[in-house]
């Protein structure tokens, strides 16, 4: 079997995260006026930078670790103005300190180990500036259960809500928006012709986890807000 990851990017298919086109478009509608900078990690084929592109004038960076993924968003977006995209690993990130207004991340951060690239993130946001995660989270599992979750799609953690406003806060954010993203309404999706039978076994046991734990796993949207340079306590 290849990898969930492998899988994912072998296929190109846009929207892979939770709730797909309809979540993005949920926070979309509460983005921040007058951004400059803004970057996304995790960018996939480059949708979500084409939707933010009719929102915002800002510069847009997106990133994405798979050279099939970010040569897709390339040619996808090749036509748009003030926009960049590169092949960068969330660990190696070459942008300098403070640098963002608005920084989102689309079932990404999951996939990493989150007491790293969190504060990696954070630092390159400027004061009062905002992040957007739409992330996995987890209810009541058993202890087996989650331990398959993760080897499965390889997490290097599986939080819980509560666990993802922990994070946040004690990164120096101040959480002001969350909210429950419902699952897609089952969609047919166009896959390659010849599929190897490893890519089968992968996308049927994914299918699968999705069906057994369909009551546990559970998508999160946050928008966060990092605090300002004087500020030393929370508020909503």
């Amino acid at each position: 079997m290849v990898s969930y990851q492998e899988l994912i990017s072998q296929l190109g298919i846009d929207y892979t995260h939770p709730g797909g086109k309809a979540a993005t478009d949920k926070w979309l509608k509460q983005i921040p006026k007058n951004l400059k900078n803004v970057l996304e990690v995790g960018c996939g084929t480059g949708e979500t930078l084409k939707q933010l592109r009719d929102h915002t004038t800002a510069f847009l960076y997106g990133i994405d670790n798979c050279a099939n993924m970010t040569t897709k968003a390339k040619n996808k977006t090749k036509d748009l103005h003030h926009m960049e995209i590169m092949q960068q690993n969330i660990e190696d990130l070459s942008f300098i300190h403070q640098f963002f207004d608005l920084i989102i991340s689309e079932s990404v951060l999951a996939f990493t180990p989150i007491d790293n690239s969190l504060p990696k993130l954070t630092n390159l946001l400027k004061p009062n500036g905002q992040i957007i995660l739409l992330e996995m989270t987890t209810s009541s599992l058993l202890p087996q259960d989650k331990e398959r979750i993760k080897t499965f799609y390889q997490l290097p953690q599986l939080l819980s809500k509560e666990d993802w406003l922990k994070q946040l806060l004690d990164h120096g954010y101040e959480t002001v928006y969350l909210e429950k993203v419902e699952k897609e309404s089952k969609k047919p999706i166009t896959l390659p012709q010849h599929l190897s039978m490893e890519m089968l076994q992968t996308l049927n046991e994914h299918f699968q986890l999705n069906t057994i734990y369909a009551n546990d796993l559970h998508t999160y949207l946050f928008i966060a807000k990092k605090r300002g340079e004087n500020d030393d306590h929370i508020c909503n």
